[in-house]
């Protein structure tokens, strides 16, 4: 049975970019060849609230995806072997939290732009 999960994966901040773009693409690689992919959202670089294997910049990436438990334990297993990542975190997501985040970010969009407009026409008086 197909289920929607994410997977917060920290990678070694130190490394350089074309590293790091080439760990984030590996991982998604995973994903694809054994669940439904959908979207990766690229956090960036951030600093650690505590040390980790002696690094304090980590690379963060949330990977989202649809798939059955054999996926995350794949994906599990690559993380553990792969030296460049720090910490990952894999959860099974709630849909209905995504549609109500969907709907809050909409109303705020909305206000802000109903703002803007309003602060436009008190300049043009």
């Amino acid at each position: 049975m197909k289920r929607p999960y994410e997977t917060v994966v920290v990678f070694d901040g130190s490394l350089p970019d074309d590293v790091l773009q080439k760990e984030q693409k590996q991982v998604e690689d995973l994903i694809k060849q054994n669940a439904d992919y959908e979207k990766t959202d690229i956090w960036g670089k951030r600093a650690l609230a505590y040390p980790i294997k002696k690094k304090r910049n980590g690379y963060y990436c949330m990977f989202l995806f649809e798939g059955d438990g054999t996926v995350v334990m794949a994906l599990d297993r690559y993380v553990k072997l792969n030296e460049s990542i720090l910490r990952h975190l894999t959860v099974q997501r709630n849909v209905k939290n995504d549609a109500a985040r969907a709907a809050v970010a909409a109303r705020r969009e909305k206000a802000a732009e109903s703002e803007q407009t309003e602060t436009e026409a008190q300049q043009e008086e």
